[in-house]
């Protein structure tokens, strides 16, 4: 028997009480009780906002960090200046374009911070100084592991707590997510499985209804095919490819990818990137003429980056012992091809693309509408063929643009921001009703006064569909919905670049994974979601909250109440080794603390009625034995891996195993003075293995694994344990039943 563990046949005695009043003691048990002020500088935080404050403190004590996922428009920023209002030395990372917006946050709770841009990182400009607090916005741009801005930003994270804000963890797979974990959990993140990983998760959705009444609701129109004349895209996909036939297949598929996609979005983008490409081949075949191929560094500047992709210059693809002649010769037949695709192009226009918008206008008379288009030569193409139907503005990276001419991107932006006061001196004759752009404005900022959006062409990822949306459908809209249009791809286009399958399959994956839009109902029939799971059980336990001051919490026995279900079963609420556990038990009596279980057994309890007057010890004690076999098993899995799940004590072990190395170093290469102390040192790093720990500290007690040595080991672990302190409870070992709900079938209450 474990110490601090349940005797199952003393646990029937126990209070009985209603089930309204277990169900507020099980909420306030797993929920906190402890009041958050919801007045924080000028800004009042919302209900939601408040329990995310809970959770992410809680989150962060425990493990370091954590990931606020809320939906797009729920106020994440203000949740994670109301956690750093404690911290003396705030950093805050994010795109520069979101620089003012932090700064105009802080103003209005009164904070400060250091804003570092993400672009800043990504130079090698990570400041040496170290902070009590770090928050990183839009966190889904540091998904990558390989980037320098990534490594930067580990670094950062080594011994400092962390906040990572996105509302788009994922874009392209589950490892999105997992590189975003890893600053915090380290490599270990990649081996966690979903219901391991959705602790670290706060994520709610509009649709689920988490108390916001001023977000709105958004509907979309079916897309619409608005290109009509596709000769073009017969000679594209007749362009001979740039390099020799051998390897042609691949390097042409590429350029033909490219340019696809820009003759999808507009005349416009096609035409600029043939000039673009027409320049560079030019270039290419001068140092081919001359007799020099050129390096891969003077190369790298030919390399076109997109959002989440990267398409080399094709003849990056050719293998060097190719002679330069023959490739000089493909490259001129390729040119001349694109010389002839130029010509054509010009001769056409992109007039039905501002049909389109027109249309959408007469629809949608009285309202704003933003316009986004992945590439700024389509937003220019729009907006010169619509700036003298009035009302019109552009915003691209090189600036703000009205009809008379270059304004200050802060003014067009007032005009969509509700909460801009510069908004209430514009005049109806100055009125921007019609924002074109790019996804320059996809991220960070406010365009809620706005009610329609429109795609004109399709982005990479789901994920920056729902960004885009999410700069209107957002917290302060004075609408009640948002009316989303978007332009698909011709079928013989879409045969080819299959955009609409692979924006469908990667939102897939992220509702598979995150939950989202998915309803309890939807989770059942679904299969489980952990991270959706644990949503919709918090909600249920945050309708079960009550008043419960008649509630003795000085008794340390079991509350238990009995309610009507179709099967045995149970939930409750337990501490385990001090913390608090939800665990439902099914009708073969056995326990478990499986999130679909878990969320299963709270949906019962939510729609039971309280059985008065009856009571079955025999029941009662049954749940606390299996509960107490659930709780050795959990503790034979910490002891082993670490972790609760069997699956983490496969993949758990490849996580560690570096650090496994360093331990065995250090014991290997100690004399025999040293032996005693080298095997301390050696015990304290893998006790420090068993348990989170920041990847930029893998990586410095990786680099010791070939030379062990026992200081350098020390000062790192003394460092990580005085920055990272363990979270403070109390250090209670063992299992305490503090509420059951046990679900009595009719068959048992007629007898």
């Amino acid at each position: 028997m474990l110490a601090g563990t349940i005797e199952p046949v003393l646990c029937p005695i126990s209070r009985a009480v209603g089930l309204d009043v277990l169900r507020a003691v099980i909420a306030s048990a797993m929920l906190g009780d402890d009041p958050i002020p919801r007045r924080f500088g000028d800004i009042t935080l919302h209900p939601h906002q408040c329990s995310a404050l809970v959770r992410l403190r809680q989150t962060i004590s425990q493990f370091g960090g954590a990931l606020l996922c809320d939906d797009v428009g729920l106020g994440k920023t203000y949740v994670a200046l109301a956690v750093a209002a404690a911290q003396d030395s705030v950093a805050i990372v994010a795109p520069a374009s979101l620089a003012e917006m932090w700064n105009v946050a802080l103003k209005k709770t009164g904070l400060d911070a250091e804003f570092i841009s993400m672009e800043s990182l990504g130079r090698g400009g990570a400041p040496q100084r170290r902070r009590t607090f770090i928050i990183v916005d839009e966190a889904h741009h540091f998904r990558n592991p390989c980037t320098r801005r990534y490594s930067a930003l580990a670094r950062m994270c080594m011994l400092t707590p962390v906040a990572l804000l996105t509302a788009t963890p994922l874009h392209n797979s589950r490892d999105d997510v997992s590189a975003i974990a890893a600053l915090f959990m380290g490599s270990r993140a990649y081996a966690m499985t979903d219901a391991e990983l959705a602790p670290l998760i706060v994520r709610r959705d509009v649709i689920n209804g988490i108390g916001i009444q001023s977000v709105p609701v958004v509907e979309h129109a079916p897309p619409r095919v608005i290109i009509t004349q596709e000769a073009v895209l017969d000679q594209i996909f007749a362009i001979p490819a740039p390099v020799p036939p051998r390897d042609g297949s691949v390097a042409s598929r590429l350029v033909i990818h490219g340019l696809v996609r820009q003759w999808v979005s507009s005349n416009a983008a096609l035409t600029g990137a043939l000039k673009r490409r027409i320049a560079r081949s030019h270039g290419l075949l001068a140092s081919l003429d001359a007799g020099r191929y050129p390096t891969a560094a003077e190369l790298s500047a030919w390399v076109y980056t997109g959002d989440a992709v990267q398409l080399a210059f094709a003849e990056l693809l050719l293998p060097s012992a190719t002679p330069l002649a023959s490739l000089a010769c493909a490259l001129r037949e390729h040119v001349t091809a694109l010389v002839a695709l130029l010509k054509a192009a010009r001769d056409l226009n992109d007039a039905h693309m501002a049909d389109f918008i027109r249309e959408i206008s007469n629809c949608h008379p009285a309202e704003r509408i933003v316009v986004f288009s992945c590439y700024a030569e389509t937003a220019e193409a729009l907006y010169r063929s619509l700036r003298k139907d009035g009302h019109v503005a552009l915003l691209t990276a090189r600036g703000a643009t009205i009809a008379s001419g270059p304004v200050n991107r802060t003014e067009i932006l007032a005009q969509f921001d509700p909460a801009s006061p510069a908004a209430r001196d514009i005049t109806d004759h100055d009125a921007v009703r019609l924002l074109i752009t790019t996804d320059l404005l996809s991220e960070g900022v406010n365009l809620q006064r706005a009610s329609v959006v429109v795609h004109l062409d399709l982005p990479w990822t789901a994920a920056r569909m729902d960004q885009r949306i999410g700069r209107l459908a957002r917290l302060g809209s004075p609408h009640s919905r948002v009316v989303s249009y978007s332009v698909a791809p011709p079928p013989r286009a879409e045969r080819f670049l299959h955009e609409l399958e692979i924006i469908a399959r990667k939102s897939t994956v992220t509702d598979q994974f995150l939950g989202a839009h998915a309803s309890l109902e939807t989770v059942e029939r679904s299969g489980s979601r952990p991270i959706a799971e644990r949503e919709n059980v918090r909600q249920l336990l945050e309708s079960w909250r009550s008043d419960m001051t008649n509630i003795d919490r000085s008794d340390a026995r079991p509350l238990v109440a009995y309610a009507t279900a179709r099967n045995r079963g149970a939930i409750g609420a337990w501490l385990v080794d001090g913390s608090a556990v939800l665990l439902a038990a099914d009708d073969a009596g056995l326990v478990t603390d499986n999130s679909l279980d878990v969320a299963r057994a709270a949906r019962v309890a939510n729609v039971s009625a309280n059985v008065a007057g009856r009571s079955d010890p025999t029941m009662l004690s049954s749940t606390l034995r299996a509960a107490t076999a659930w709780y050795e098993r959990h503790r034979a899995w910490s002891a082993i891996v670490g972790s609760d799940t069997p699956q983490s004590a496969v993949d758990g072990r490849d996580a560690r195993r570096a650090l496994a190395r360093v331990a065995d170093a250090t014991s290997a290469s100690a004399g025999f003075a040293r032996r005693f102390e080298s095997a301390a040192v050696a015990t304290r790093l893998r006790n420090a293995a068993a348990s989170p720990l920041p990847l930029a500290v893998e990586w410095s007690l990786e680099s010791l694994s070939d030379a062990a040595d026992d200081a350098a080991v020390n000062t790192i672990l003394d460092l990580v344990e005085s920055a990272r302190p363990a979270l403070d409870r109390a250090h209670e070992i063992g299992l305490r039943c503090i509420a059951v709900i046990l679900f009595m079938p009719e068959t048992i209450q007629s007898d």
